[in-house]
């Protein structure tokens, strides 16, 4: 694989047309609420049922389009049902798809998600439409224009050409890598920020700790790593401290879980893409993923329980009370994050 150079940020100084750019999945989520989690060989009561966008990527975007951003996705969609439910989603969410690419055998995946009184969740998901965006999807034009990239990886095949021409163009690149597949470490290398669950990094790494797992994955010296683990919070260094350092969870009443990881990437991105520091963007994406998982108390669902500024601003003043941490809303306003 040819070196690719990597982006110091100083590169996106210039006017861009998005915060945010997605590339990846998206997801006709049909989830099923159900008081406990079946065992095998039973029968069980659906006590709520909802059609929803999903997908790391696309959920992504539209938290950042919800949360006042300007966000774009990119995929692969034909002239099909689920197809169309996903672009009509992503418009109620201020996600600009006009850069999707007409493929009359693509579309989203389609999943079944069951979930449980206590918020947990189970993902059946059927791939069959998905079609993969390569590099030759992607315009120069349409890279440069954003402030950073979001690329996510489940399965094969990979983004990896599509992130080999952010970097030669000097655009950041932010992963979502879940998948555990041949080309997931070379993809995690091309990232200026990665962002990835506990599991991804403990097979990474082979390290049972995920505090031991973030610092193996940060000794490639990106902007970011952040090492996501559920209520416990998350694990990141930054290039200009590579300790590690942990940012506790916010304590919640958890009503769905689906998509908070997903929407603290899309937090995180529109965060840094408005020049937050890492450290702050951290806190601002885990209000907003806390949001997301608390969902109006079990009011909204799905992407209807994806946050806007304002309800994280009114959750933050609510929740910092320490001097440094009020700062922060100083700081989120001063760096123009609520254009």
């Amino acid at each position: 694989m040819a070196e690719v150079k990597r982006s110091t940020g100083r590169e996106v100084a210039m006017k861009k047309l998005y915060d945010v750019l997605g590339v990846g999945i998206a997801a006709v989520d049909d989830l099923k609420y159900v008081s406990d989690y079946p065992p095998i060989d039973c029968k069980i009561p659906v006590h709520g049922s909802t059609r929803q966008g999903g997908g790391p990527a696309c959920t992504a975007m539209a938290a950042a389009g919800s949360l006042g951003g300007h966000a774009a996705y990119v995929a692969r969609f034909g002239d099909n049902e689920l197809s169309r439910y996903m672009e009509s989603v992503l418009k109620e969410h201020g996600v600009d798809i006009s850069h999707i690419v007409d493929d009359a055998t693509g579309g989203p995946y389609h999943s079944i998600i069951v979930v449980d009184a206590q918020g947990h969740r189970n993902v059946f998901y059927d791939p069959a439409l998905y079609r993969v965006v390569t590099a030759e999807d992607m315009p120069e034009t349409l890279i440069r224009s954003a402030k950073v990239l979001l690329l996510d990886h489940i399965t094969e095949p990979s983004l990896l050409g599509v992130a080999e021409k952010a970097h030669r163009l000097g655009v950041p690149v932010l992963g979502d890598i879940e998948g555990q597949t041949e080309s997931s470490m070379p993809l995690a290398n091309l990232t200026d920020y990665l962002i990835v669950p506990k599991g991804f990094a403990c097979w990474a790494s082979n390290a049972l700790d995920p505090r031991d797992a973030c610092a193996f994955l940060a000794a490639t010296r990106r902007i970011a790593t952040v090492v996501t683990n559920g209520a416990e919070g998350c694990y990141f260094s930054t290039g200009s401290e590579v300790a590690v350092r942990h940012c506790p969870a916010f304590k919640i009443d958890v009503f769905d879980t689906n998509g908070c990881g997903d929407t603290f990437h899309g937090a995180f991105a529109l965060a840094v893409a408005r020049n937050l520091a890492v450290e702050d963007a951290i806190v601002f994406a885990a209000a907003a993923a806390a949001l997301k998982a608390m969902a109006a108390g079990g009011e909204r669902r799905g992407w209807d329980a994806l946050p806007t500024m304002d309800a994280v601003l009114v959750f933050l003043r609510s929740r910092l009370t320490e001097p440094g941490r009020v700062a922060l809303m100083d700081r989120i306003g001063a760096l123009g994050i609520l254009d």
